[in-house]
């Protein structure tokens, strides 16, 4: 286990702890080890049950990790290197070459224009206007939608199932009216998607996926 300590003009600590199990400390400037100690001792329980999840979730889905296995669509598919481009079917996608991981980045890149089409097909079914529509590689957000309606999807939303696709979708075109999460936005979402809080517990079961590649 690996602690970095990192100061800044920040007024408050924060303790935050990577896939990899590496615990990074944020706090003030001036802030002393001895009180930076102190607080980790104090957090020892919460950091062990944390770092325990991140192993047990590792195991779980270890083979997409791996890179054996990759989900598209919300289907599960097994990898397999053959002398053939990428082709999917049968439970199986095929891959030529020895970097996986790349190959299936771009391959999932280039399929992601579903997104795009899907956003558009919404945005018409349901009356809302954007100005454009940006695939993008985040870590943290599955989309985003500024002051001017831009959007912007995370191009790892392809590999989960449609309706999960149609709710970050949903969730970014009510956006284009209200930016922010106030009782009048999440009403312009339910009034679309009345299971919206399952479809956001089951993008959550699935979060996996944005840490790979």
């Amino acid at each position: 286990m690996e602690i970095t300590i990192k100061r800044s003009r920040r007024k408050s600590v924060a303790i935050k702890i990577g896939e990899n199990g590496n615990i990074k400390f944020l706090c003030p400037n001036k802030f002393s080890l001895k009180n930076i100690n102190k607080i980790l001792e104090e957090k020892k329980d919460w950091i062990q049950k944390t770092i325990h999840k991140i192993n047990e979730k590792q195991k779980i889905y270890e083979s997409y990790y791996n890179y054996e296995k990759i989900l598209f669509l919300g289907k599960s598919y097994n990898i397999e290197q053959e002398n053939n481009i990428i082709q999917i079917g049968n439970n199986t996608i095929k891959i030529r070459g020895n970097n996986i991981k790349n190959l299936l980045k771009k391959w999932l890149i280039k399929q992601s224009n579903y997104l795009s089409e899907r956003l558009e097909k919404l945005a018409k079914i349901y009356n809302f206007s954007y100005k454009s529509t940006t695939i993008i590689s985040a870590r943290k957000k599955w989309g985003s939608c500024d002051n001017y309606k831009n959007i912007r999807l995370n191009f790892r939303l392809i590999m989960l199932s449609d309706d999960c696709i149609d709710y970050v979708c949903i969730h970014e075109l009510c956006h284009t009216k209200y930016m922010n999460h106030s009782k009048n936005f999440w009403n312009c979402v339910k009034n679309i998607l009345p299971n919206y809080k399952e479809l956001q517990n089951k993008i959550k079961e699935n979060s996996f996926v944005l840490e790979l590649f």
